[in-house]
């Protein structure tokens, strides 16, 4: 089994977005971002190592449309954004199937990539600002142990309209 890694260092995330219009057309892609893994991170890895029925695996990837006031000023720091358990506003969910999740650079590495599309079938059409990735938990709202979240730039979504995430961890 084939063993790569990055550098040392703490876990870390970074993600792009890329707005996919009714007819097909891409109508805007992000640049790579930095994101917040989240305090409940090392406890839900050692339950993973340890095999505890605690432990997990990544289901679901969240939205949500976050606080108004965020479009106008700074979100919430990093470090706030660390130790929270929820999204602020979580407006929907889409479940996170294992074949949406891969290993970067080899078989078997310290990086995977989890790529993921919402529509307004999962997703209400309206302001997206925020999201999150949940390990275990359900389809309803806040349920799981977050992992990771992301605060961004507004994203008014439409019917029609398709959201193509990808993001990367590293750990």
């Amino acid at each position: 089994m084939a063993h790569t890694s990055a550098a040392a260092g703490p876990p870390a995330g970074r993600h792009r977005d890329v707005l996919v219009g009714p007819d097909g057309r891409v109508l805007w892609e992000r640049t790579w971002a930095s994101n917040v893994i989240a305090d409940s991170l090392g406890p839900l890895l050692a339950a993973l190592v340890k095999g505890d029925p605690q432990g997990a695996s990544i289901a679901w990837w969240a939205v949500g449309s976050g606080e108004s006031q965020w479009d106008a000023g700074p979100p919430p720091d990093d470090a706030v954004r660390r130790g929270r358990t929820r999204l602020y506003a979580e407006t929907g969910r889409a479940a996170v199937a294992p074949g949406q999740i891969t290993f970067l650079g080899g078989t078997f590495t310290n990086r995977l990539e989890i790529i993921s599309s919402f529509t307004t079938a999962e997703v209400p059409a309206g302001p997206l600002r925020e999201f999150g990735l949940f390990a275990g938990g359900t389809s309803a709202a806040d349920s799981g142990v977050l992992v990771n979240h992301r605060v961004h730039p507004r994203i008014d979504m439409q019917q029609g309209f398709t959201l193509q995430r990808t993001l990367r961890l590293t750990f």
